[in-house]
């Protein structure tokens, strides 16, 4: 278990995910879901998208719920 799952109780790609959805709550959920979607797969490496679509797939309950279905879209 790295050093930050650790310290938060999240896996980092849950943490910067949840990150990412807060810098769009002021959007309406489509919108929103495209935009964390769009961004996530333009900037994360596959690796950090892998991660994230697992934990989506799971059920993770620490992702935000935006994350979590533009998760599903990637």
């Amino acid at each position: 278990m790295s050093e930050t799952t650790q310290h938060t109780g999240l896996a980092p790609e849950a943490r910067m995910g949840n990150d990412i959805a807060r810098q769009f709550a002021h959007l309406g959920e489509e919108e929103a879901v495209a935009r964390i979607a769009a961004h996530i797969d333009r900037f994360w490496e596959p690796r950090m998208r892998h991660a994230l679509e697992a934990l989506a797939a799971a059920g993770d309950d620490t992702l935000d719920p935006r994350l979590a279905a533009a998760a599903r879209r990637l």
